[in-house]
């Protein structure tokens, strides 16, 4: 039988920590899938850079632009990691949330539940207004943190080798500077677009690693006024 409730009305206790324990779970299985989404565009683009590096190694008449293309297939899927990124850590505050509050006081057998209480604030204000903790550049840094700043520099060190010994070894500097032309553009010209392209990467690594604030991380309780004095 279905309960129904008056406008308005506010519900017991009990009900209310029933329905946080659903919530809860059904919060857990979204975090999970988007973590197995992480997952999967990471092993795209493992495999992706090994077919790569296998394949242009494997054929000696094969110039090494592909890894140009190399370089612009895994950095999509790291765009793409970063966007789902922002999705799976925007649920993980949740379940944080709730673990930090509601399961620990479950536990503790202290449920903080008033009207006044900020993590139930904290997570009604993100049910009814949701949003990302974090831009896309600090997304694309942490990505490339974990795991994609070591596939380019694996692609980034093939490319030299590629060059180097592709279609003949280079013996001189300038041979090797001759192998490295693209098209019409001297070898100088591709050693600076890698350069540049390796700056734009370290960037995204420095905004990474800025510390996090404001909603990106998990607050305690506010102290009460009692425990402000007693501190003092």
């Amino acid at each position: 039988m279905v309960q129904e409730f008056k406008s308005g009305e506010k519900l017991t206790r009990g009900e209310t920590i029933t329905a946080l324990s659903h919530y809860y779970r059904a919060e857990v299985t979204r975090s999970l899938a988007w973590r197995d989404r992480l997952d999967l565009t990471t092993n795209w683009a493992v495999g992706a850079a090994a077919a790569f590096l296998g394949f242009s190694f494997a054929h000696p008449e094969i110039h090494h632009t592909l890894f140009l293309f190399a370089f612009a297939i895994v950095y999509v899927l790291l765009f793409v990691e970063a966007r789902r990124y922002r999705f799976y850590d925007a649920y993980e505050y949740r379940v944080k949330l709730l673990h930090q509050n509601f399961i620990y006081g479950v536990l503790t057998g202290r449920v903080d539940l008033e009207e006044g209480s900020f993590w139930v604030a904290e997570l009604a204000s993100d049910l009814r207004h949701p949003q990302y903790k974090m831009d896309f550049s600090y997304a694309m840094g942490r990505r490339l943190l974990a795991n994609y700043i070591y596939l380019f520099l694996l692609l980034t060190a093939g490319w030299l080798f590629k060059i180097k010994i592709h279609p003949l070894p280079a013996s001189t500097w300038s041979h090797y500077f001759d192998q490295a032309s693209l098209g019409g553009l001297p070898g100088w010209v591709t050693f600076l677009l890698l350069t540049a392209f390796l700056v734009h990467l370290l960037l995204l690594v420095r905004i990474g690693r800025r510390p996090r604030g404001g909603r990106d991380i998990i607050y305690s309780r506010p102290p009460t006024i009692d425990e402000d004095l007693s501190a003092e």
